[in-house]
């Protein structure tokens, strides 16, 4: 009886151990961090206006007078390619040019149902560059009417080129950025 109870207790325990650990398994990061929006460069100007939050409280800013070079990924929370090319982002954003402040990387976080679900993502992925937020979906005029979508915005805020849909390697990130802005990752 004795051996018995000591199985049924160690069997809960491992049981337990499996399933909190599982429950994380799917987010490769867990050290994230939601920075200022200091950093992004919004001297341009423009007669058109798109005020999004920076998503850590400290205030608006205007989506048009952003000036790169900079690459801006649109994403939620709750959409499944955006968790798929996450990993390729936050690899992205340590390398070099971003590193050394060459080229900036912002997010922008869409249709979420709080400010707090987006800054859990941000924090479980391993996300630590700036981000702006549109709960409301006014941007839905400009990036249109899902995500991801991954913008590049030259040092004179043109846009180089976008891309529609998830990045499904890591490959298909970095080649596009080193076209856009002629470096090498």
């Amino acid at each position: 009886m004795r051996r018995f109870i000591v199985i049924i207790f160690l069997s809960l325990f491992v049981l337990s151990f499996l399933t909190s650990c599982s429950s994380n398994s799917n987010l490769p990061f867990n050290q994230g961090f939601v920075p200022s929006c200091a950093g992004i460069d919004t001297s341009g100007t423009s007669t058109n206006e798109l005020f999004l939050d920076c998503l850590d409280g400290s205030g608006a800013i205007n989506f048009y007078s952003i000036q790169g070079p900079i690459v801006v990924n649109v994403w939620g929370s709750w959409c499944d390619g955006c968790r798929q090319e996450m990993p390729y982002f936050v690899e992205l954003y340590q390398s070099q040019p971003f590193k050394s402040g060459e080229i900036k990387l912002l997010g922008v976080d869409i249709e979420e149902s709080s400010r707090q679900v987006g800054v859990d993502f941000i924090k479980a992925y391993g996300m630590s560059w700036p981000h702006l937020e549109d709960i409301t979906g006014k941007t839905k005029t400009l990036f249109g009417p899902g995500a991801p979508v991954t913008w590049f915005i030259d040092k004179n805020g043109k846009v180089l080129n976008k891309h529609i849909g998830a990045y499904t390697d890591r490959e298909q990130l970095f080649t596009q950025v080193e076209k856009a802005f002629g470096v090498k990752l």
